[in-house]
C-alpha cells in the first residue's frame, strides 16, 4: 500500500489561541460562557439580561449564551453565577507539511518501527516491555482532539465503539460544509488527533506505547483546528460518563486567576469580568467530575517555552497574545487544564532526553516528561540556508516524533476558510510538540490501570510520579518534574 509521509515544520505548535466569538448574523450579539454555582443553570436570570442559552453542559453548570455585548458585566453580579466572559475559542496552529512518497509498507509486521520510532523505543526499552505490558481493551483511553482516521489500519484494531463528535454544523467558523453536527462523525480532517492516537495505541506498520490498549475519539476540532471551550468541557464530561480510564488532552490555553478585564469594542467600556475567567472555572469543575468518575486527565504542558511556575510570566504572555482581542489580565495567570492539581501535566523531551526548545516548564506545574520531539537540528539547517539538505536526507527521523495521520485535501472559500475536505488515504507524518509527549504518558497510565485493578486516578498519578526515571539535575526539577515516564520504570 502506498504511503504518504508528511513532515510538520511549524515552529509554533501550541493549541490555545484565545479570541472572543461573535454570534453569526447578529452584529449586536456576542457569545458568552457562563459558569453557575452548584451546577444549577438559571435560565430565567439569563433571559432577564437579554440572553439566550445555546449550549450547555449541565453536569458542571456551564452554559453558552448569546446576548448583548454588555451581558458579562451584568451576569457576574448575579447571585448564582461564578464567572462569565466572552467565549474563548481554542485554536490549533497552522502546520506546514512537506509530503513525499515511499515504497509500499506492510501493516502486519511493524515495518516502520526500527527506522522511525526512536521516541517509543526510549519508553519501552526498545520494545521489550510489549511482551508483558501492551495494554488491553479492559482499559480505555479517551482522546479529546481532532478525531481519528477511521480508515487507518494501524489504529483500527484498537478503536472501540462509542466515539463522539462535538463539532456543530459549519464548524468553528460556520463555513465548513462537511460539518453537519453528526454526533458519530469522528473522522479526522486535521491529523493531530490521529497522530496522538498512534502514539498511544497503534498496532501495525508502527507501534504505540500500548499497542493493545483500547481507545475512543472525542472530536472537538474540525479541519480548521478550532473549538469553543464549551465543546471541550462537554467532551470531558461525556468521556467520564462513558467510563474511560484515561483522558488525553493535547491542548490548552491561558486563563486568569487574577483580575480579568475586557475592553468592549461595541460600548468602548473597560469591563471588569471578575477574579476568575469562566473557562478556568469550567476546567476545574470538569476535571473534578472526571476524577469522581474514575478518569485521570493527562495534558500537554504547552509550547511557549516559558516558566509556567511563575504566574507573572504567564500573565505577561497572556497580555501579549490576547491584548489585541480586548482582554487585559492582572495578577496571576495559569495554563488550563495543565495547572489543575488533579491532572498529569507533561513537558516534552528530545532524542537526548533534553528539554525541547519549545516546551513550557515550571516547578509546581510539570509533573513528568516524555518524548515529544525537538527541532534543534532543523533550526540549524534552516539558519544555514540548507533546509533542502535537511529534508532530502530525512534528518527529521532522528528528532521529530513519528506517527499516524490521514492524508486529506481541502477546498477553500474566498476568505481562506475551509469549505470542505477530501479524504485521500491513511498516512504517516512527523510532528513536534508537547502534544506528542502527553499521549505517551496517557498510554503508560492506561497500562498502570490495567495492571492495578481498582486503582483511583490519584493512585495512578502518584505511580507515574514516583516511578519516573530521573533525568536532568538530580531529583525533582522545573523542566521534567519527577522525571521521564517510561513503561519499564513504571513496572520495575
Amino acid at each position: 500500500m502506498k504511503k504518504l509521509f508528511g513532515l510538520v515544520l511549524s515552529l509554533v505548535l501550541a493549541l490555545g489561541v484565545v479570541s472572543p466569538v461573535s454570534a453569526k448574523g447578529q452584529e449586536e450579539q456576542t457569545t458568552f460562557t457562563v459558569v453557575f454555582k452548584n451546577d444549577q443553570i438559571d435560565r430565567a436570570s439569563i433571559e432577564n439580561l437579554g440572553g439566550t442559552i445555546t449550549y450547555e453542559v449541565p453536569e458542571i453548570g456551564l452554559a453558552q449564551v448569546e446576548a448583548p455585548s454588555d451581558f458579562a458585566k451584568k451576569a457576574v453580579n448575579l447571585e448564582g453565577v461564578t464567572a462569565a466572559n466572552p467565549t474563548l475559542t481554542f485554536e490549533a496552529p497552522e502546520v506546514a507539511s512537506i509530503p513525499f512518497e515511499s515504497s509500499s509498507v506492510s501493516t502486519e509486521d511493524a515495518a516502520l518501527w526500527e527506522t522511525y520510532q526512536w521516541d517509543i523505543k526510549r519508553l519501552t526499552n526498545n520494545g521489550a516491555t510489549f511482551e508483558e505490558h501492551s495494554g488491553s481493551h479492559d482499559v480505555v483511553v479517551g482522546i479529546i482532539d481532532t478525531g481519528i482516521d477511521l480508515n487507518h489500519p494501524d489504529v483500527q484494531k484498537n478503536l472501540l465503539p462509542g466515539s463522539k463528535n462535538f463539532v456543530p454544523a459549519g464548524g468553528i467558523y460556520g463555513a465548513d460544509k462537511s460539518e453537519k453536527a453528526d454526533p458519530t462523525d469522528v473522522q479526522d480532517r486535521n491529523g493531530h488527533g490521529t497522530h496522538v492516537a498512534g502514539s498511544i495505541a497503534a498496532n501495525g506498520a508502527m507501534l504505540g506505547v500500548a499497542p493493545n490498549a483500547g481507545f475512543k475519539a472525542y472530536r472537538v476540532f474540525g479541519a480548521e483546528g478550532g473549538a469553543q471551550s464549551a465543546w471541550i468541557m462537554a467532551a470531558i464530561v461525556s468521556a467520564a460518563n462513558d467510563g474511560v480510564d484515561v483522558i488525553n488532552m493535547s491542548l490548552g490555553g491561558i486563563c486568569s486567576k487574577g483580575q480579568v478585564y475586557y475592553h468592549n469594542p461595541v460600548t468602548g467600556e473597560k469591563e471588569r469580568l471578575g477574579s476568575d475567567i469562566a473557562e478556568y472555572v469550567a476546567y476545574q469543575k470538569a476535571a473534578k467530575y472526571a476524577e469522581k468518575k474514575g478518569a485521570l486527565i493527562v495534558t500537554s504542558a504547552g509550547n511557549d517555552a516559558i516558566n509556567a511556575g511563575n504566574p507573572r510570566t504567564v500573565t505577561d504572555l497572556a497580555n501579549e497574545k490576547y491584548g489585541e482581542l480586548g482582554y487585559e489580565f492582572q495578577g496571576a495567570s495559569v495554563y488550563a487544564p495543565g495547572d489543575l492539581p488533579n491532572v498529569v501535566t507533561v513537558s516534552s523531551t528530545g532524542p537526548e532526553d533534553e528539554l525541547a526548545l519549545y516546551s513550557t516548564y515550571g516547578n509546581g506545574y510539570v509533573d513528568v516528561a516524555a518524548p515529544g520531539g525537538n527541532y534543534e537540528l532543523y533550526l540549524e539547517y534552516l539558519r544555514a540556508g540548507k533546509l533542502n539538505e535537511y529534508l532530502s536526507n530525512q534528518l527529521q527521523i532522528n528528532e521529530f516524533a513519528f506517527s499516524t495521520v490521514p492524508s486529506v485535501e481541502y477546498t477553500y472559500n474566498k476568505d481562506g476558510s475551509i469549505r470542505n475536505y477530501r479524504y485521500v488515504e491513511p498516512s504517516y507524518g512527523w510532528k513536534v510538540g508537547t502534544s506528542m509527549a502527553a499521549p505517551k504518558v496517557a498510554a503508560i497510565a492506561a497500562l498502570l490501570f490495567d495492571e492495578h485493578s481498582g486503582a483511583s486516578p490519584k493512585d495512578v498519578k502518584v505511580m507515574l510520579q514516583q516511578t519516573a526515571e530521573d533525568i536532568g539535575v538530580t531529583g525533582h526539577d522545573k523542566e521534567f518534574g519527577h522525571g521521564l515516564t517510561t513503561v519499564y520504570s513504571a513496572f520495575e
